[in-house]
């Protein structure tokens, strides 16, 4: 058996890191399921009962995390969609921004920081999730629970959970319309072809798949069948991008030609 090392993990030096270690603690939770990279959130937490959590990752808290992470002004009153609970997580708060994390957690927004903790595998960052954030949720004390913003409704929940990292520039996201475009993809791939009807059947405009906008090439071509529309080399990665959506578009719709035919022999 190899030593345990006793050396402190590094320092958190990026939010992708930061992101990395709440997910990895909050999947643990039993209930709770983190999607990255979802609904505006750089994490969106979920409880099997429907509850939510926005997160917001910033290395050093400032006012941009205040901004990103509060509603914007007339939300409330077009009922847009948000989470129930609103968290910040910093990798540390300082004398000079300790200002601003009072500042949240009087407008009712959470913030937490990891720490470091012995464990049977040696020193790790925690969170320390079951007594900083689920103990004041069952405790008689209010001050420490997450405000309840009750939002008329709820973040989109991703179709699935995807292996995107968190907090990361430009991330790449899993939006409801490549959600769309993924099932279009795997119908037009079925079938060898695809039509402007089938493509706007699945809520998402046509226009992108089948005519050019400036400098960048349509990613469909006409077929010799008119009105039939076929895959180009223009066609962005949209499969490579979300494996596992793509994979859960192509079950389902094998799935739905299986239940097809058994009905047409029957």
């Amino acid at each position: 058996m190899q030593p345990i090392s006793r050396a402190k993990p590094p320092i958190i030096s990026k939010e992708s890191t930061l992101c990395e270690v709440f997910i990895k603690e909050f999947n643990k939770i039993k209930g709770w399921t983190c999607y990255p990279e979802a609904a505006g959130f750089d994490v969106l937490v979920v409880n099997d009962d429907g509850r939510q959590i926005g997160v917001q990752a910033k290395l050093s808290l400032n006012a941009k995390v205040a901004e990103q992470i509060l509603p914007n002004q007339g939300d409330d009153f077009w009922e847009s969609p948000g989470p129930d609970h609103r968290l910040v997580i910093v990798s540390k708060i300082t004398d000079a921004s300790a200002g601003i994390a009072k500042m949240l957690r009087r407008l009712g927004v959470k913030v937490l920081c990891p720490y470091e903790s012995w464990t049977a595998q040696g020193y790790v960052h925690t969170f320390g999730l079951d007594h900083r954030l689920f103990y004041a949720e069952n405790s008689a004390s209010s001050d420490e629970r997450m405000f309840d913003w009750s939002p008329s409704l709820r973040c989109r929940v991703p179709a699935v959970v995807t292996s995107l990292p968190a907090g990361v520039p430009a991330p790449v996201r899993l939006t409801p319309w490549k959600e769309s475009a993924l099932k279009v993809i795997v119908l037009m791939r079925k079938q060898g072809f695809i039509t402007a009807k089938q493509i706007a059947s699945f809520g998402i405009g046509v226009t992108a798949w089948t005519q050019p906008a400036g400098s960048k090439r349509p990613w469909l071509a006409k077929s010799q069948i008119r009105g039939q529309w076929v895959e180009t080399e223009h066609m962005p990665g949209f499969d490579k991008q979300h494996p596992d959506m793509y994979a859960k578009a192509l079950a389902e719709y094998e799935a739905e030609a299986a239940s097809s035919q058994l009905a047409t022999e029957l």
